[in-house]
């Protein structure tokens, strides 16, 4: 991935940075345009430098004494650049994801809940990230994590992953009295679980 750099004269930043007294914050993260921009002051950066992330964020490197707006001119500047370039490893565009993850705050909550209190699960918190090669899996708090790809498939897809993690908070392996769970209250669990696995994330449009 090639990076788009902004060589930047450091007297002109420095004239430029707001004199304050206070500890400059060292991190902002905003939405330009359906694109997750996360600002980074380093010491030792000597330009502004724009980044594409493989999770479809966009990282902006800049010098400690350059102020964020300076940056944020600079993307606005290059954003047909950026929005060309801002996408995963996986070919997912990031505004894809973006959407991906508003659906799917909407969306797997909900259902996790209904299913929960369908089958007599008890879960401890639910936690919604944007995973490279898991579909979910469950800590042994019986916290819960979901990944926000899961709105992209039909809908039986997202009932057996969330059957599968709530099952782990009864059985934390893959041994036969888990298995009899699952099946119990799913009972098409295999069929389907057979299916998934022929779907990778990274192919996923």
């Amino acid at each position: 991935m090639h990076l788009f750099d902004f060589l930047f004269n450091n007297k002109s930043a420095q004239k430029a940075a707001p004199k304050t007294v206070k500890k400059p914050v060292r991190q902002k993260c905003e939405t330009i345009e359906g694109v997750p921009v996360i600002y980074k002051k380093h010491v030792f950066s000597k330009n502004i430098r724009i980044t594409p992330k493989a999770d479809g964020t966009v990282l902006v490197t800049l010098p400690k004494n350059v102020p964020y707006a300076c940056a944020k001119d600079f993307v606005l500047k290059n954003i047909d650049w950026i929005k060309k370039n801002a996408v995963a490893k996986n070919n997912t565009p990031a505004d894809i994801i973006e959407k991906r993850r508003h659906l799917a705050h909407k969306i797997l909550p909900k259902r996790l809940n209904e299913l929960a209190e369908k089958h007599g699960f008890k879960y401890r918190k639910l936690f919604i990230k944007n995973q490279k090669t898991v579909w979910g899996s469950c800590s042994y708090q019986n916290n819960i994590n979901l990944n926000l790809n899961l709105v992209a498939l039909d809908d039986e897809f997202i009932d057996y992953v969330i059957l599968h993690e709530l099952t782990h908070t009864v059985h934390k392996n893959h041994q036969k009295a888990f298995y009899d769970l699952l099946k119990k209250n799913m009972p098409n669990a295999l069929e389907i679980q057979k299916k998934l696995k022929k779907i990778k994330i990274s192919n996923l449009n």
